[in-house]
């Protein structure tokens, strides 16, 4: 699982039918230090977290193809869990 921030929604209107009735959103994946890390993902989102949520995520297929029904629906990522709280940056270590 890793962290990101949700910063915008997707809407098709033509899709693969495993993604009918999902809400999609694009999420930034976040570092250790709540910086930007990877490109932005798309991703179904059964809690319907809000743009600027901190979420964590993953990447787990089998997970993903028992919720939508479909073994080979081509979303990769979905959402697990909206943070309560902003996650403080780790500080630098000292030299």
């Amino acid at each position: 699982m890793q962290t990101a921030r949700v910063i915008g929604h997707a809407t098709a209107t033509l899709k693969h039918p495993s993604l009918n009735g999902w809400k999609l959103v694009v999420l930034q994946p976040l570092d250790i230090n709540n910086e930007p890390d990877e490109f932005p993902q798309l991703a179904i989102d059964p809690l319907g977290a809000r743009q600027g949520d901190h979420v964590f995520f993953t990447s787990d297929t089998k997970y993903i193809q028992q919720v939508t029904g479909h073994q080979d629906s081509p979303i990769r990522f979905s959402v697990q869990g909206i943070l309560d709280e902003q996650p403080e940056p780790m500080k630098k270590r000292r030299k």
